[in-house]
């Protein structure tokens, strides 16, 4: 599937004279936490941070995985 989107996005770039010789398709997933203070310490995890998603906010940590046209994947 890398390989179709990466062939897409050339075909875009191409008809705009741009040209793309490599790069890395990248996801920024949220993933969520627990905003309550109801626990031992009585804190939030200091590591989770309030992010905007569209007109939502999310309460947790961002995880930005990417991957090359050869699959490697980076985080």
């Amino acid at each position: 599937m890398t390989e179709q989107i990466f062939a897409e996005v050339r075909g875009l770039l191409e008809q705009k004279r741009l040209l793309l010789k490599s790069g890395t398709i990248v996801d920024a997933t949220i993933i969520a936490a627990p905003p309550s203070t109801k626990n031992a310490d009585g804190k939030r995890d200091p590591e989770m941070h309030q992010t905007k998603k569209g007109k939502d906010w999310h309460f947790g940590m961002k995880a930005h995985i990417g991957t090359d046209r050869r699959g490697i994947v980076t985080a």
